[in-house]
């Protein structure tokens, strides 16, 4: 399963391509230092296990689904990325709120 941070307030009519079962998209604002999450489909909430209120302003770089076998220099090239507004697929293994793990195209 594939997840997708987006970093703009304004690309609603985009969201639509990513509304289906097996999708799942956090919304963050990137005119915010670190990027807050303000929005995240069920199919997120599933993936990860937490629920709505537990995500919103979290960082959108995901790290506090870090665990002790997620590669640190991956969540680093997300960082970098998200400063520099590049765009980069990456896989990285987070874990779960119940501290299971799935690796995931992000």
């Amino acid at each position: 399963m594939r997840f997708y941070v987006f970093l703009h307030l304004f690309l609603f009519s985009e969201l639509w391509l990513f509304w289906t079962v097996d999708s799942s998209f956090l919304l963050a604002n990137a005119r915010v230092v670190d990027y807050p999450a303000v929005y995240c489909n069920d199919g997120f909430c599933k993936l990860s296990g937490y629920n709505r209120a537990e995500l919103m302003q979290r960082g959108a770089n995901c790290s506090f689904m870090a665990g002790e076998l997620t590669n640190r220099e991956t969540i680093r090239r997300i960082d970098t990325c998200l400063e520099n507004n590049e765009q980069e697929q990456v896989e990285i293994l987070l874990y779960k709120k119940n501290s299971e793990f799935s690796s995931v195209a992000a």
